[in-house]
């Protein structure tokens, strides 16, 4: 007997949960977004292979053939009706018994086509018509646009808090996280399948694990943070993304990286998958959608270095960058505008970018606990911190004058190890990458001449700490 392999993609996913920056708004798009995938389980959860994030694939029987069509007729209508905004692409493949693996690689052709296709909005405005000052979308109540209206409604539905996440320097933080391997490991997978039916199992199987993992591996990094502090917004699949409180952003990244490798390899026995984030930090004021692009650019800047260690399971690691300018541009812009100096100067090019952060020790690349433990050291009284900001805005103009007042700090730090501990500071660096010195502070990677010191100063300028009274050993 025929059957059917029906898939459904989500687009814009992002940019109808961030079109504004209010927190309840924000809330409610992901809520509605979440509903799209519990709806697909309560009406076909014995069809279901996968279901998250936006992405379905179920299969129909030929005797179901008339729900399938119903369906596809009706979904579009449900969604674009309940959520203003939102575009699904669908698609449908028929195939017999055996037939099942091309049949997955025909609907990704013909879903692919599908996005391609332009889809007129149901808020489409004309100049007659009152706009929304948030959104520029047609008002129909209070200054708000339709989808404005039922964002706000499910967020309230589900008593959702609309205070941004943020701290006393109103740093807030936008971290996206990726999965890595999943398609080698998906590919491992069907190699071995070779029924229709092994393989809706397998793929069935593999997703609720997957789903399950993430979500644990969240939960277990959100254990003892008050809940006023992260706010949820995308979490299906392999795929991650939440707004924080500045102050815990690294700390938890670092964790949720770790518990993602540990949760899946234990459900996928050993086999475990890694991932890799990427942290925008801006005030909390500022446009959250150019945030979110801002993370999935670093999270990518990351992939591309964890992927050149080991292409097949690159990695966990995680890149950050700390929003100053009211000009959004892409993180390779700002490379060249804010983190190069002495661009015109081969010998004396400096780049800021130390980065990617690695879960696990890797070759030319440093540890985010040893990133962390090296940021501690800078918070003891009598810190050189601000004579080292001083110093990175030097080397912008003269590298024989940088030289030279990094020579003094260093004399003034053995002058005064009383009061600040030269040797701790130097043993975090040490753990930090042996081959960067007190008295250099750059590292060679790649030809390119590398500083950690511009990190080092976004990650204290962007959080809260407390001058301690001694400088901490490295625990490195």
């Amino acid at each position: 007997m025929a059957k059917y392999l029906y898939g459904l993609s989500v687009q814009g996913i992002q940019e109808f949960i961030f079109t504004t920056n209010e927190l309840k708004s924000i809330i409610g798009a992901s809520e509605i977004i979440k509903n799209i995938n519990e709806d697909i389980k309560v009406k076909f959860e014995e069809n279901i292979i996968i279901n998250a994030a936006g992405n379905v694939k179920l299969i129909f029987d030929e005797s179901d053939k008339s729900t399938l069509e119903a369906h596809v007729l009706d979904f579009p209508k449900k969604i674009k009706q309940n959520a203003f905004g939102i575009t699904i692409s669908q698609a449908v493949v028929k195939f017999d018994n055996g037939g099942l693996k091309k049949a997955f690689v025909k609907l990704e052709i013909n879903l692919s086509m599908q996005r391609n296709k332009n889809d007129l909005p149901l808020d489409m405005s004309i100049n007659i018509l009152k706009l929304a000052p948030k959104s520029a979308k047609p008002v129909v109540d209070k200054d708000m646009d339709t989808a404005t209206r039922q964002k706000i409604t499910r967020a309230e539905e589900k008593s959702l808090s609309g205070i941004i996440p943020k701290n006393k320097k109103n740093k807030t933080a936008i971290i996206h996280a990726d999965g890595n391997g999943l398609g080698v490991m998906i590919a491992s997978m069907s190699k071995n399948l070779k029924s229709d039916e092994e393989i809706i199992r397998a793929f069935k199987t593999f997703s609720q694990n997957l789903e399950n993992a993430t979500d644990l591996a969240y939960a277990n990094a959100t254990k003892g943070i008050d809940e006023k502090h992260i706010r949820k917004v995308i979490l299906g699949g392999d795929d991650m993304t939440i707004i924080c409180n500045a102050n815990i952003a690294l700390d938890f990244t670092k964790t949720f990286l770790s518990e993602f490798e540990e949760q899946t390899k234990a459900i996928f026995k050993n086999n475990g998958l890694t991932a890799c984030a990427g942290i925008a930090y801006c005030n909390h004021k500022y446009p959250f959608h150019y945030a979110v692009n801002l993370a999935e650019e670093l999270c990518s800047y990351s992939k591309k270095h964890s992927k050149a260690i080991n292409k097949d399971i690159a990695p966990s690691s995680l890149m950050f960058h700390n929003i100053q300018s009211a000009n959004f541009t892409e993180f390779g812009e700002y490379i060249k505008k804010e983190l190069t100096l002495n661009e015109h100067s081969k010998n004396d090019t400096v780049y800021l970018n130390y980065g990617p952060y690695f879960v696990l020790s890797q070759e030319n690349y440093s540890t985010i606990d040893s990133f962390v433990y090296l940021t501690e050291a800078f918070k003891a009284k009598g810190s050189p911190v601000g004579r080292l900001r001083e110093w990175l805005t030097i080397l912008g103009q003269n590298a024989h004058a940088a030289k030279e007042r990094l020579l003094r700090i260093n004399e003034m730090m053995t002058l005064r190890e009383d009061i600040y501990k030269k040797k701790a500071l130097e043993n975090c660096f040490r753990h930090f990458n042996q081959a960067i010195s007190l008295e250099d502070l750059t590292f060679n990677r790649q030809a390119k001449k590398y500083t950690p010191m511009g990190d080092v100063i976004a990650h204290l300028s962007v959080t809260d700490y407390d001058i301690v009274d001694d400088t901490k050993e490295c625990k490195a």
